[in-house]
């Protein structure tokens, strides 16, 4: 399914990047984008300001799949702060740059890209932008940013060599691994991941540690953003919470900002087994990753938490509303999670809440969750590890796996 939403041919604007386009490649002596001089790329620029907190999660496994694809690349990202937050300790990136706004102040952000630009290794660059980075003025700062092949995800088609088409129907990161696939790689398909430092993973550690390392602990994640009709009702949650409670005597760990602080307390005062709120004490992502490592399930709206969750392996449930294909942001089919989910409506009302999945459904997903994946401490360290950012590490992992991948491929 193409993009519907790139400027049409036929608006003053699309003229004027045609425009933009030919000079600049008359200008930059601009080398004809071939399938040779694309493979032949090993220095990648990605410009990422993500808004939602998924859009930026579901771009890392595009990362690890360049870094296996090709150990010798060279990858960076220019990026919104938060997206930065999301990429601050992962292994597979060699370096991200907060730079300002290109919506607010684009000389600034120009001139931050240019010098990231000017700091690559010598040879061919890849400028590209993920799903979620379509917009023209992203587009813009690529043309200007430097000599490079310009490709990805744009609303502004003659401004890049190599525009892929934005499919709906398929995961957003399917739609990113597309970026590897048109330059002439096998792809592997990676989970997302989200890295943390020993020092989030020991200040996660002291946060939780009036909690059993017996008892079954389950983050829940009960508010989202107002923007989007994805709400469940407070006395469902304590109903879902209770029952877990009382039959697996499982402690109900909040998560959410300092501003969803006061909503979550109201929600948790009236539960038998209150458990904890960390809700504005893990601020930086990296550390909300070091919580849902030490967790053993996850109950969650379809928001960012949850994708975060899924970054570090944590299974459980997410409630998903009706007017959003599951398939774009969900991970259907995965073992680890149950997908809860109405039947399809093209468009959610201005009243719409996810009332069409009852307590009973998500008490039994959940217990099917915990019956599938037992809670125990050494599923949490395994978790840490995983997630744990060792660059060197994951360097030799990743020479080793290519050697021997190598060595197979003579023997047949």
């Amino acid at each position: 399914m193409p993009n519907r939403l790139a400027i049409s041919p036929r608006s003053a604007k699309y003229k004027a990047f045609r425009i933009l386009a030919g000079l600049e490649r008359i200008l930059r002596r601009h080398q004809p984008t071939t399938p040779q001089r694309l493979a032949s790329i090993r220095n990648f620029l990605f410009l990422q300001y993500d808004a939602p907190l998924g859009s930026a999660v579901h771009a890392t496994p595009l990362y690890e799949a360049i870094r296996r694809a090709l150990p010798e690349a060279h990858i960076t990202v220019a990026a919104s702060r938060m997206t930065a937050s999301v990429l601050q300790h992962n292994p597979f990136v060699d370096g991200c740059v907060v730079t300002p706004s290109p919506e607010k102040n684009f000389l600034g952000a120009l001139r931050a890209v240019r010098n990231v630009y000017r700091q690559l290794p010598t040879g061919a660059v890849c400028i590209a932008t993920t799903t979620g980075n379509q917009r023209p003025i992203l587009a813009l700062l690529a043309l200007l940013a430097g000599r490079a092949t310009r490709m990805g995800y744009t609303l502004a088609l003659p401004l890049y060599d190599v525009a892929l088409d934005f499919c709906a129907d398929r995961p957003q990161m399917e739609n990113n691994l597309e970026i590897l696939r048109a330059l002439g790689h096998k792809v592997s398909v990676p989970e997302p991941r989200v890295f943390f430092s020993r020092e989030e993973a020991a200040y996660v550690t002291h946060l939780l540690s009036g909690l059993s390392s017996e008892t079954p602990r389950i983050a829940v994640v009960t508010q989202c953003s107002v923007i989007q009709p994805k709400q469940w009702s407070e006395e469902r949650f304590r109903s879902v919470i209770a029952a877990l409670h009382s039959t697996r005597s499982a402690i109900p760990i909040f998560l959410g900002t300092a501003e969803e602080a006061a909503a979550i307390e109201a929600l948790r005062q009236p539960l038998a087994e209150r458990g904890i709120s960390l809700a504005g004490k893990t601020p930086a992502i990296p550390q909300l990753a070091a919580v849902l490592a030490q967790c053993d399930f996850v109950l969650s709206l379809d928001t960012g938490t949850f994708h975060v969750a899924r970054a570090v392996g944590l299974p459980g449930v997410v409630i998903a509303p009706a007017w959003q294909n599951p398939a774009e942001w969900l991970p259907v089919g995965h073992a680890q999670y149950r997908i809860l989910c109405g039947d399809s409506i093209p468009m959610p009302t201005l009243d719409y809440w996810m009332e069409e999945i009852g307590v009973e459904s998500v008490i039994q997903a959940m217990l099917s969750s915990m019956d599938a994946f037992p809670s125990s401490g050494a599923a949490r360290y395994a978790r840490l590890e995983r997630s744990l950012s060792n660059p060197v590490q994951t360097a030799s992992m990743i020479a080793n796996e290519k050697r021997d991948s190598d060595a197979a491929h003579r023997q047949t």
